[in-house]
């Protein structure tokens, strides 16, 4: 065979839920808030699972009993915001690609996640979504491959702490999804916020 390696076998994919955010705001943990009979975490991972082969959680905080057994990576000491746990899930488990989510989009939906992975193309390391077309990604709902570690290691040896600088990489696409699909990037962050969600 004549084809690169990371060519002829592309690996798993799987699902990573970011917990790792103080919830400052919110003022108690995202993750463990409650929609109907499930916290926010628990529809999560459930929808990750119709998606993906294997769903870890990455960063610190109790998890309902139907979670324990997930497993779970620590952010990664001295760095701040969403690239301590994806690059932790990427240190871990190196020859996986990964969809990633955020726990407080209470809107998301399987047919966003499913939209993402139809997105992969060869040749592209992360597909990070603009949602107004204004060049203002998200990634925190967002595909990255395994060959993305190299752009995330980079970003974590400058002290870069924002995602947003991705974006201007090689191998990174920044497509607009279906305006039916976007309610599944809405997070929420304060409780004002929760309190105009729908039952």
């Amino acid at each position: 065979m004549t084809g690169k390696p990371d060519q002829a076998a592309p690996g798993p994919i799987w699902g990573c839920v970011l917990i790792g955010g103080k919830s400052s705001r919110m003022g108690r943990p995202k993750h463990l808030l409650q929609r109907g009979d499930r916290t926010w975490i628990e529809r999560t991972v459930t929808l990750l699972r119709l998606c993906v082969d294997r769903v870890i959680i990455a960063g610190a905080g109790s998890l309902p009993p139907s979670l324990v057994g997930v497993p779970r990576v620590d952010d990664v000491f001295g760095l701040e915001g969403p690239l301590t746990g994806v690059l932790a899930a990427f240190r871990r488990y190196p020859d996986v690609s990964w969809l990633v989510a955020a726990c407080d989009l209470p809107d998301l939906e399987e047919d966003a996640l499913r939209w993402l992975l139809a997105s992969r193309a060869p040749g592209v390391l992360a597909i990070l979504p603009d949602l107004a077309g204004d060049g203002r990604v998200e990634p925190l709902l967002a595909y990255y491959d395994r060959q993305c570690r190299p752009l995330l290691e980079t970003i974590a040896s400058t002290g870069q702490r924002r995602m947003q600088w991705l974006r201007q990489m090689a191998g990174v696409i920044t497509p607009q999804p279906p305006i039916a699909l976007r309610p599944s990037w809405r997070n929420v962050n304060t409780p004002q916020e929760l309190g105009q969600l729908a039952p």
